[in-house]
């Protein structure tokens, strides 16, 4: 039996006319024996065919990027295959490769890593012929069909045109290419065929004429007419339609022709309502609030204004149409004995408990990122979707975008959760520093608020109040007396850092106060709770994404119920870590 070699797999697939994946490539390179691999001709070839053309987000700054991407155990990245990978001999394989291989697909691979590497890696000018075979090889494939699937041919035309739109009688030979490629396989449902050559106008405008735009213009009006008016137009393809109106939408934002961009999008509308009987309240609201944000971004204000009523009746549909999920669970003794240690009997001194009590409740941003991560890798499905946040009313409010798009975002679900889930443990600890006598009205004062310097003395009896108003168990006064509070010792910690606490009002007339959510994002905040604590303030009192509590109960957004244990828990133990603030001689 004779041995297979690196030249016989090439040469299966080195035959003018056969079409194959560079996968499959890979994958029989793979399948030879040790010795083979062990050529340095084999790394040259799985790095050719592992490499990925259009990577628009290559770390490494090239038209090819990895073919996988991971971290090490540190955090640190990892590719495959690496940079390390395209050495100068590599190119300078793939240029004596390019230079006599018959299949069209070969030359192409091959001529196109010589084009994305030599400059850099080689530092040497390209080879005469290069430019040439480079073209005519891609050119080849298109109009041929060698590729495995038209979604690669539309790649390989956005390559095409970003080589060639210098070079006039090539420039030509492209587009009447993409035009032939339509008129295969851009039938009205095949959006990414007929989009093609429409985003490349968007993008390179210059390199046609205006006879060129005009008919590609006259061509996708065509096709909105034909996807809009079908015999049954509520069983059109909205989302095709969808599509064709960005492209004519984004073509008109260019020339600023705001009447026209308004035709488009009344159309798009007007598809999207014919579905609203067949579908959930939940995606009507999504569908409103999609076709608001688009009106805004193409500059209809009014527009998008006359959907705000319609959104928020939506969002109140929404509400009652979901249920409610209770779920149940046992508090394990072992939480109670942790309680102990930290906040009761156990605890080595009042001091701890104090220490104890400010400290634990405040999450740690790299841990929670981590735990994230850890959760995003576990569960993907679950972080793939975004969220929509609603008020008690059902009026929508924040939208969370998946793990990927909005990794903030996620972050604060991800420890929102947490928190939510930790009230109990939070709720048992105070409850542990009530039953040693240590939280208490006049301890809390005498050893908390009145030594701390962010505390106004004409505003004890207020603080004393609401702290009465807790014990009593009188939630919704305490929530009502201690927010204003913590919102004023805030402030006096940025005023007494050196920082301005003012801002010119809307119309310049005057000045105004900072609101809570800014005097938190200012560096004195950091530098006195440190970033994960100014993190959890931020969280708990004006974060809309989070428990927002300051805002809730200011803007009477939420019924009084909702400030009941929970929230109360919340503002005491934000108070007490406010309190620990000290004046440094």
């Amino acid at each position: 039996m004779c041995k297979i070699t690196i030249e016989n797999v090439l040469s299966n697939y080195d035959v003018i006319g056969k079409t194959f994946r560079f996968s499959d490539i890979a994958s029989a390179l793979g399948k030879l024996d040790d010795a083979e691999k062990a050529r340095q001709e084999f790394q040259y070839e799985m790095t050719a065919f592992n490499l990925q053309p259009n990577a628009t987000n290559s770390p490494w700054g090239f038209y090819f990027g990895p073919y996988l991407s991971f971290a090490d155990a540190n955090g640190s990245p990892i590719y495959y295959p690496s940079l390390t990978d395209v050495t100068k001999e590599a190119v300078l394989y793939w240029e004596g490769r390019y230079k006599s291989v018959l299949n069209v697909l070969l030359k192409m691979r091959y001529a196109a890593l010589v084009w994305d590497f030599k400059p850099r890696i080689v530092q040497e000018n390209y080879s005469s012929d290069l430019y040439r075979v480079y073209v005519d090889s891609m050119l080849d494939v298109c109009d041929n069909d060698y590729a495995e699937h038209p979604v690669i041919t539309t790649t390989i035309y956005d390559r095409l045109f970003s080589i060639t739109k210098g070079q006039s009688e090539d420039l030509a030979k492209v587009k009447q290419s993409m035009v032939s490629f339509e008129k295969k396989c851009a039938t009205d449902d095949a959006t990414r065929y007929w989009a093609c050559q429409f985003l490349i106008m968007l993008e390179n405008r210059k390199w046609f004429s205006q006879s060129e735009i005009d008919t590609l213009v006259q061509a996708h009006e065509k096709r909105l007419k034909r996807l809009t008016y079908t015999e049954d137009i509520a069983k059109s393809n909205v989302w095709t339609i969808e599509q064709q109106c960005k492209l004519l939408s984004d073509y008109y934002k260019s020339h600023q022709k705001n009447d026209e961009i308004k035709r488009i999008l009344n159309i798009e509308e007007k598809a999207h309502r014919l579905n609203f009987p067949t579908i959930a309240p939940i995606q009507k609201l999504g569908i409103l609030e999609h076709l608001h944000n688009k009106y805004q971004y193409y500059g209809l204000g009014d527009e998008s204004k006359r959907l705000l009523a319609e959104i928020q009746n939506a969002g109140k549909a929404s509400k009652s149409s979901m249920e409610a999920t209770n779920i149940e669970f046992t508090i394990p003794q072992e939480v109670y004995d942790q309680a102990e240690e930290m906040f009761g009997k156990k605890a080595s001194s009042d001091a701890d408990r104090w220490k104890n009590f400010a400290v634990y409740f405040i999450p740690s941003k790299a841990n929670e990122e981590q735990s994230l991560k850890e959760l995003a890798e576990k569960y993907p499905l679950r972080y793939m979707i975004a969220t929509q946040m609603m008020d008690a009313n059902g009026r929508p409010m924040s939208i969370v975008g998946d793990y990927q798009s909005d990794p903030e975002g996620a972050l604060v679900l991800h420890i929102t959760e947490k928190m939510n889930l930790s009230a109990y443990f939070l709720g048992i600890a105070i409850q542990k520093m009530i039953d040693v006598g240590l939280l208490c009205t006049e301890r809390i004062m005498s050893e908390i608020i009145e030594p701390c310097i962010l505390f106004e003395e004409n505003s004890y009896d207020t603080i004393r109040q609401g702290l009465d108003f807790f014990f009593e168990r009188k939630y919704i006064l305490a929530c009502h007396i201690i927010v204003p509070q913590i919102e004023n010792a805030i402030r006096n910690l940025v005023e007494v850092s050196g920082v301005s606490v003012i801002k010119p009002q809307y119309k310049r007339n005057g000045f105004q106060l900072l609101t809570l959510d800014e005097l938190l994002r200012t560096k004195s905040i950091e530098d006195a709770f440190t970033p994960d604590g100014a993190l959890y303030l931020r969280l708990v009192l004006t974060d809309q994404r989070s428990l927002n509590i300051r805002n809730l109960l200011c803007h009477g957004i939420v019924p009084p119920q909702y400030f009941e244990s929970g929230a109360v828990a919340r503002l005491l133990h934000v108070l007490i870590v406010l309190g620990m603030i000290r004046k440094v001689s």
